[in-house]
């Protein structure tokens, strides 16, 4: 177990990347970068007992050399042991640099007890010449790896796992650097709740929430919408007492959020005060992007303070027993990349503006009117709306038939095209005037403008502007306006405007005179897999490609045969999994699961996502019976580099689910065309891909039950979404605990 645990902690950190997205560019000649080794290796067998990644509180006893490098400087960077190594399980050279959109480098020398031994060692392996990912104390936005190291689980410069030595140093140049420029912002109107899952009784996994509108389980949530500075309180009721917590989690949803700083005030269950008993120090970041529910790892943000059974653990045990958990939660700050994508000048158009309100009309609470830019008021509401146009001033009015009891959210709005280059920098001379009384207005509570949608208008389009009241945000206007018939706010704009960041320029070219290739991928239930052609640990280089297989601690062949095809030519292809019994039983659970449902069933190509180059009219087989027919491919969103067509993923709401069909017994075929080729080709019956010819591994006495998150689910679950992450081993783990909680979770399909 205690090696299990090691090695999938290691296939964990070596595969977490996040690259960065910020669009401004800046050179960087003239900084200094922090260098050094990173290191995870033993010097006893299956000890696991050294690591270092620049700790400053590091243990191992490692001596390290490490340097800091501006742009043309060599240095050397390495580490002494104080005892030979037994075994090296990783070894990456790392600089450290955040928002890095550009680098060359070269190694000029590695050497080990003094020995060169560069010309022993591929550089050349591994596609990227360098990428973020997390080591140590450092985030996956600050730690750059580059090639040539070894990875026990991926990338291996070295022929063979470095052992026998006392010391190693590599020599590198760094060529150049390009960084973007800082952007800042802040958000507002961030939603919060406390995403959760859980059982009322053993094994059921029968309680799930995450904000889903459609939710199920019948617990009653608390949420609310936080700005910077507020305090608010989230929480869940359930409707029976908890046998189990899962996991749970305090969730923000924003985006580009680059700092953020907030305070738990209190935890309560069932009203009882219970902040200290938890330990609020668990877990190395304070905050990181997670995707959950329907929302994606680009706009989750997890915070600390939660429980989950296979990572942090602020909570000593599970929370049991229990139905109701609330947090009060303090934003202290939040940055964010800003709004426009260029410098910004005076607009010079004109755009449609409108009040949009809602208030009591007769009773307290009875949210009696509203109105929100439609082309018709409802009865009892007339409007004047208007146009802004920088140096001109605009009135915009709402009318009532009857005075207003209360008005609980009040905000003059414009319309554009494209919100996102509205600068924030812009500027509003705002009055409000109340039965042309003019109201006292501070426009200092909140920033000027942000995109922001209301009724029939996204945020991509429309843009609110300040001066108003919100009874969950910007107070503009100190107290509600009440009493009155008629609202006006009298507008004087000065907008400015950024051009949208250029598009990119396509990194994968379409090659009509090439020739590509497309497998068939699988999963199942019981985490019985073939993960994509370019899966780093299990893809097509790893010896985990050529049968079904299973992982505990190590991959376990399964049997079965693949058929996949070389793409030379426009026509039509077919990719199969043959002489595998989908109907059976795995360590005494169904296959398919309970439901008889394949998690995944894709085909992986590595045709380029690009718009010369099209798959169409995918036919899904099993046991030569038809079950589905897409005309147009549906390509997985998060394959950005290659097409991948999704036949079934459970974690997306995007893709149908299949129709009925019964466990295959004998093959699964995937037929598609394809067509943008210079040519058409005659396509070959594609070769089956031989299994090996000893009896398959048999399966593990101890593999996980389909409703339980197993230790490892390497294969792909679902990709970027998933109940809870600590730092990489979430990403995994949060979408197999996915798989008995929604068929529809919205994910990818790679689980990195």
């Amino acid at each position: 177990m205690k090696k299990k645990m090691k090695r999938l902690f290691a296939f964990l950190l070596a595969s977490m990347m996040m690259f960065s997205t910020l669009t401004f560019t800046s050179s960087a000649a003239e900084e200094e970068y922090l260098m050094f080794l990173a290191y995870g290796g033993e010097y006893t067998e299956n000890a696991w007992d050294m690591c270092w990644a620049n700790e400053a509180d590091n243990a191992s006893g490692i001596e390290a050399t490490t340097a800091m490098a501006k742009v043309g400087d060599t240095v050397t960077i390495g580490l002494k042991m104080p005892q030979e190594v037994f075994h090296t399980w990783y070894m990456a050279p790392v600089l450290v640099a955040e928002g890095v959109t550009d680098m060359a480098y070269t190694i000029d020398s590695i050497t080990i007890d003094g020995e060169e031994v560069l010309d022993t060692i591929d550089l050349t392996v591994g596609e990227d010449e360098w990428w973020y990912e997390g080591t140590g104390t450092y985030t996956a936005e600050q730690s750059i790896r580059l090639k040539g190291g070894y990875n026990e689980w991926a990338a291996q410069a070295f022929s063979a796992s470095p052992v026998g030595f006392t010391e190693i140093m590599y020599t590198i140049t760094l060529s150049s650097l390009t960084q973007a420029a800082p952007t800042s912002g802040t958000p507002t109107d961030m939603e919060m709740f406390l995403a959760y899952g859980g059982e009322y009784t053993e094994n059921a996994w029968d309680m799930c929430w995450a904000n889903e509108a459609d939710n199920a389980s019948g617990i009653e949530a608390t949420t609310a919408v936080a700005n910077v500075g507020d305090t608010v309180t989230i929480g869940l009721k359930m409707p029976q007492e908890v046998f189990h917590t899962w996991y749970m989690a305090p969730v923000i949803v924003a985006s580009d959020v680059t700092e953020l700083s907030y305070t738990i005030d209190s935890i309560t269950i069932d009203g009882e005060e219970v902040l200290d008993t938890v330990d609020l120090t668990v877990g190395e970041d304070e905050w990181w992007y997670e995707g959950t529910g329907n929302y994606g790892a680009e706009e989750t943000i997890r915070l600390k303070g939660g429980y989950n059974e296979w990572a942090a653990q602020a909570f000593a045990t599970s929370p049991v027993g229990f139905t109701e958990i609330m947090y009060t939660i303090t934003i202290n700050s939040a940055t964010a990349g800003s709004v426009a994508a260029g410098a910004p000048t005076p607009s010079t158009e004109t755009y449609p503006a409108y009040i949009a309100i809602g208030a009591d009309k007769e009773a307290e609470n009875d949210w009696g009117w509203g109105y929100s830019g439609e082309e018709a008021a409802p009865e009892g509401i007339t409007v004047v709306n208007g146009e802004l146009k920088n140096g001109e001033t605009t009135t915009l009015s709402v009318t009532f038939d009857s005075p207003v009891v209360y008005t609980w959210y009040v905000a003059p709005f414009f319309t554009c095209d494209d919100s996102s280059v509205i600068s924030e920098e812009s500027t509003f001379d705002v009055k409000v005037y109340l039965d042309g009384v003019e109201a006292t207005t501070d426009l200092s509570v909140g920033k000027s403008c942000w995109a922001e949608g209301t009724g029939a208008f996204a945020a991509e389009q429309c843009v609110r502007i300040a001066g108003g009241y919100n009874e969950w945000g910007d107070k503009y206007l100190a107290e509600s306006p009440k009493g009155f018939s008629e609202i006006k706010f009298e507008i004087t704009p000065n907008i400015l405007v950024a051009a949208p960041a250029a598009a990119a320029e396509p990194e994968n070219p379409f090659d009509p005179n090439g020739t590509y290739h497309a497998y068939i991928g699988v999963q199942t239930p019981t985490w019985i897999f073939r993960n994509s052609w370019d899966d780093a640990t299990y893809g097509k280089d790893s010896g985990c490609f050529d049968q079904m297989g299973f992982i505990d601690g190590e991959w376990i062949a399964q049997g079965g045969s693949f058929k996949d095809v070389e793409i030379t030519g426009n026509g039509t292809y077919t990719v199969a999994v043959e002489g595998y019994d989908f109907s059976g039983q795995f360590d005494g659970a169904a296959i398919l699961g309970e439901e008889g449902l394949f998690n995944l069933l894709f085909v992986s190509t590595d045709l380029p996502v690009n718009d010369d180059v099209v798959i169409s009219n995918v036919v899904l087989k099993m046991d030569g019976s038809e079950i589905v027919t897409q005309e147009t491919a549906f390509l997985d969103a998060d394959s950005k580099e290659v097409q991948k067509v999704l036949l079934a993923n459970i974690w997306n709401n995007e893709i149908s689910a299949l129709p009925y069909y019964a466990a295959p017994k004998q093959s699964i075929e995937i037929s598609f065309d394809v067509s943008g080729f210079a040519n058409d080709a005659v396509v070959e019956e594609p070769v089956a891909t031989e299994a090996p010819t000893e009896a398959p591994t048999e399966a593990p006495t101890e593999a996980p039950a389909a409703t339980e998150a197993p230790a490892a689910a390497p294969a792909e679950e679902g990709g970027s979404t998933g109940p809870v992450v600590a730092v990489v081993v979430v990403v995994v783990i949060a979408a197999v605990a996915g798989v008995v909680v929604a068929k529809k979770k919205k994910a990818g399909t790679d689980a990195k």
